[in-house]
């Protein structure tokens, strides 16, 4: 009864799919015909209000409740029991770039660093899974190096370049230009900022891919950043 107690004090819209409702609804269904009589309702109007609540989504964290069907059940457990919650992520990468007509953001080598970026090995840690809402890309030249860089354009050779994005075998963007992240014209949004279209979730400790190409190589003490924008699942 651990779970339906969960339920219905849980705090996400699709306890349904939390609780596995489409591949165990006759064992749901018998456990709340179990529960004392003036629990039953509360459980059953929980499930009726995850099945609505959720339409359309609109932010990350209702992306990633749409898709809770996606994660493993010991993730689901977890974010029912309380053991995991969902959380705004900012993941970021900085590469140095001088000279270079092309990058990959992501490389087997990373490692954290403050300024720097928060993503090691190209991975998201165990359980980390995570959905990709936006993703923000700026350019910044600095002589003292990329901690003192200020992030504030994405110019002409950035631009007109193109790039994709790839998490293990699931491709998240095919190539493209790179006008997606071209913002001059827009007081609505920051610089440089692009909201992905076809949101999908990406695994933990699966390899990310982000190749950039340039239309020109860079200028001495040019670096890039690279941001995903998303909901994660991390420790309570």
């Amino acid at each position: 009864m651990e779970n339906l107690k969960s339920l219905m004090e849980g705090e996400y819209s699709n306890n349904a799919d939390l609780l596995g409702i489409d591949t165990e609804g006759a064992d749901l269904l018998g456990r709340i015909s179990r529960l004392p009589k003036e629990q039953q309702s509360k459980a059953l109007k929980q499930i009726i209000k995850g099945r609505s609540g959720i339409a359309g989504g609109g932010s990350s964290r209702q992306e990633m409740e749409q898709r809770f069907m996606q994660l493993p059940k010991e993730i689901r457990d977890g974010l029912l029991n309380k053991r995991l919650q969902l959380a705004d992520t900012r993941f970021y990468v900085v590469k140095d770039i001088s000279g270079k007509n092309s990058i990959d953001v992501f490389q087997g080598t990373d490692q954290k660093g403050v300024g720097l970026g928060n993503l090691a090995n190209q991975k998201l840690e165990k359980d980390n899974w995570f959905i990709i809402y936006a993703i923000i890309m700026r350019y910044a030249v600095s002589a003292t190096g990329a901690l003192t860089a200020d992030f504030v354009e994405i110019p002409a050779i950035i631009r007109n370049g193109e790039c994709e994005l790839e998490a293990g075998n699931k491709k998240l963007i095919g190539l493209t230009d790179n006008t997606i992240f071209d913002t001059r014209n827009r007081v609505d949004l920051p610089i440089g900022y692009y909201k992905v279209e076809n949101q999908k979730i990406i695994e933990p400790q699966i390899e990310i891919k982000m190749p950039v190409k340039f239309t020109a190589a860079s200028v001495a003490n040019s670096f890039l950043r690279v941001g995903f924008i998303g909901t994660s699942v991390i420790p309570f």
